[in-house]
């Protein structure tokens, strides 16, 4: 991640896994049970904090973000200024516990190229989507939480012509085409 200092400390306890290049997603279902995502598996951290301090996490990061989380806004949405996503839910949207989820930007697999290296995809079907973009074909990326949409989106439209238009329903700010449509 890249955040400075400063950033960081708005993590307060969360900032070494903030810091911990292999978490990708952190979320918390109450103080006491903290999870995170390795590889795509979850696991329960040991890290138990109190309902203050994982409020007064909220509050910092929101403030990046220019939102505000209270009765009337119970749920928010906001990107950090490394690119991570922040989601926040408060009662009455949740049972008891303020339900929060931050899922990092990892910057892997920039590039088709990358992904054959990751063993994400093959080399047919980087050929496949060569000749499919070649021709202009729609195409449709779907699938599970953190199963990489945003990461193969992102390479699949490194190979779009700057002369093509792009039409995603995915957040632009998380893709980063390098096309003027």
């Amino acid at each position: 991640m890249n955040l400075n200092a400063n950033q960081l400390e708005s993590f307060g306890p969360l900032t070494d896994l903030i810091k911990d290049e292999s978490i990708e997603e952190i979320w918390i279902n109450s103080p006491s049970r903290i999870f995170i995502a390795k590889s795509g598996k979850s696991e329960l951290t040991n890290l138990v904090l109190s309902k203050e301090i994982v409020q007064d996490i909220i509050e910092r990061l929101l403030i990046w973000g220019g939102r505000r989380l209270d009765v009337s806004n119970p749920f928010v949405d906001a990107r950090l200024p490394d690119g991570s996503r922040l989601h926040v839910a408060i009662p009455e949207i949740t049972a008891c516990h303020w339900a929060v989820n931050i899922r990092k930007h990892i910057n892997r697999g920039n590039t088709l190229e990358d992904l054959v290296k990751l063993e994400s995809i093959s080399n047919e079907i980087l050929e496949i989507l060569d000749k499919a973009v070649a021709v202009g074909l729609n195409l449709l990326v779907s699938g599970g939480t953190q199963a990489g949409k945003t990461t193969f989106l992102s390479a699949l439209i490194s190979r779009i012509p700057v002369s093509q238009r792009v039409i995603t329903i995915e957040e632009v700010f998380e893709l980063k085409p390098k096309l003027p449509d």
